[in-house]
């Protein structure tokens, strides 16, 4: 799936139409229209609907204590689902990703994704000092703990090259522009 997640974020700092921000993308439609939605639900977009127009601006306000922590909540959740199934297959493949493989690779890179775009939103806003820098620092370590453990848990049962060659091949690069 194409990501357009940052570019999203860079043309929304104060309120853009859904149409005016599809031009300036200049992309697939819907890719873009599901990335606007994937951030609105997990809280990086706003919307405000004027007559039948949507207008989105990106959310810059620091999340609380509680709303880290349920965004942490809903990461283990995913994670718990996650070590399951690793508990539960034998093998991802030998030399090609089996179906229910590419399944568990695909749903772990959407978590690591979403871990990693909470850290540079995290960073983003200790940089606007919404947030400290020291509370940015804990968080990101608390998320980058997150990673490690499942990523440990698929490495140490699955120590082959379809794992490191899906990786390699499914990074998304995230950062905000300022």
């Amino acid at each position: 799936m194409t990501h357009y997640n940052d570019k999203i974020l860079e043309y929304t700092p104060e309120w853009i139409s859904t149409n005016q921000l599809i031009e300036k993308m200049h992309g697939n439609k819907t890719l873009i229209l599901e990335n606007i939605k994937s951030l609105e639900s997990d809280g990086y977009l706003v919307m405000k609907q004027e007559g039948n127009k949507k207008f989105y601006k990106r959310d810059d306000n620091g999340d609380s204590e509680i709303g880290f922590s349920s965004i942490i909540t809903m990461m283990e959740w995913n994670q718990n689902v996650e070590l399951d199934e690793i508990k539960r297959l034998n093998t991802i493949g030998l030399y090609e990703l089996t179906n229910d493989g590419k399944e568990l690779l695909d749903h772990i890179q959407d978590q690591v994704d979403r871990a990693y775009m909470v850290m540079v939103r995290m960073n983003y806003q200790a940089k606007l000092r919404v947030i400290t820098q020291k509370i940015a620092d804990e968080r990101t370590k608390r998320l980058q703990q997150h990673i490690d453990k499942i990523m440990t848990a698929l490495i140490s049962k699955y120590s082959n090259d379809l794992i490191k060659n899906y990786f390699q091949n499914h990074v998304t690069r995230l950062e905000f522009k300022i």
